[in-house]
């Protein structure tokens, strides 16, 4: 009776079962797993030149599987890892490429994985969304930074190194973390100080910086600091094609400062505590004589001491960089 079922089981296969050690039980056929880890990846290289991805992507990883140790498995999980990212699954071809580099730390290949990751890390901080059980999700810059972090790890002496850093600084800029992103700057300088990209960290430490300073309404802290580092750029990269844009970036903090000093100046105006009104007052006159707001502070000030105690007649205006 049982071997009636099994020959009726068999004459409904499409073509015979075999077992093959390690593998298990398959159909045999044209797409059955080869004999030898040389047919296989003949077979992955010839679906390649006929453009079928997807089927080149399984012979290789079916290769990696079945031979793990055969000389033909570097390149096969190299292979492998490619088809992936030329079907857009940036993620897992990410993560194949890495598992090429540990399983095989030898692979001829290393230059060019060590690009497809940076390349892979890359489209992710400009917005490509990660995929959770094929599900795409929404942009994870903490992955993005780990990709990142995972290059520098692979070739810290490499032409990617460097701009990994930097670019995780970037990703910490759309996080706004930017004591985070000022460090990652920071540490391109000390990691890669003679990098051409030196400069451009230093610059970007004071746009961090600038960019805080806009989410803080009465701490100068920020601002304090981003003017530092823009000076700082000045005159440690005075030939830098960006010399101008850092001097006109520390005449808009500077403009910011003015305000937020008459900001506060107003605040504590119209809470009735002179005192203090007068000190950021004349605080204003002295750093910035001549400017539209000096003027205002003045006056006011001027009010205060004369008794006129009701609140400031307008808050803080908007000032140019050419009123102050």
């Amino acid at each position: 009776m049982a071997g009636a079922i099994l020959l009726l089981f068999a004459s409904l296969l499409p073509a015979p079962f075999i077992y093959r050690p390690g593998q298990g039980w398959e159909v045999e056929g044209k797409d059955a797993v080869a004999d030898t880890s040389k047919e296989q990846i003949a077979k992955g290289e010839a679906y390649e030149k006929e453009g079928k991805i997807e089927e080149a992507a399984g012979s290789y990883r079916a290769l990696v599987k079945t031979w793990p140790l055969s000389p033909a498995a570097p390149e096969a999980q190299y292979r492998y890892a490619t088809m992936l990212f030329k079907l857009y699954e940036f993620q897992r071809s990410f993560r194949e490429f890495q598992n090429c580099l540990d399983k095989y730390p030898d692979t001829e290949h290393f230059t060019e994985i060590l690009k497809y990751q940076y390349d892979i890390a890359c489209l992710f901080l400009a917005g490509e969304r990660q995929k959770l059980w094929k599900i795409p999700t929404l942009p994870s810059m903490e992955k993005t930074v780990e990709m990142f972090e995972q290059v520098i790890k692979n070739g810290p002496y490499s032409p990617h190194a460097a701009m990994s850093q930097l670019k995780i600084g970037f990703a910490r800029e759309n996080q706004h973390k930017w004591e985070e992103a000022v460090k990652a700057y920071q540490d391109v300088i000390r990691k890669y100080p003679k990098s051409d990209l030196a400069d451009d960290a230093q610059f970007q430490i004071g746009y961090a910086w600038m960019l805080a300073s806009r989410q803080a309404d009465y701490d100068q802290t920020a601002t304090n600091k981003a003017i530092t580092a823009f000076e700082d750029y000045i005159t440690k990269y005075p030939k830098s094609e960006k010399v101008e844009q850092a001097r006109e970036n520390i005449l808009k903090l500077q403009d910011e400062q003015g305000r937020g000093l008459m900001r506060v100046a107003e605040f504590y105006d119209r809470q009735h505590k002179t005192d203090a009104a007068l000190i950021y007052y004349n605080s204003v006159v002295q750093k910035y004589p001549g400017s539209e707001l000096a003027r205002r502070a003045a006056r006011r000030a001027d009010e205060i001491r004369q008794g006129n105690l009701g609140p400031p007649t307008a808050p803080a205006v908007t000032t140019t960089n050419a009123n102050l």
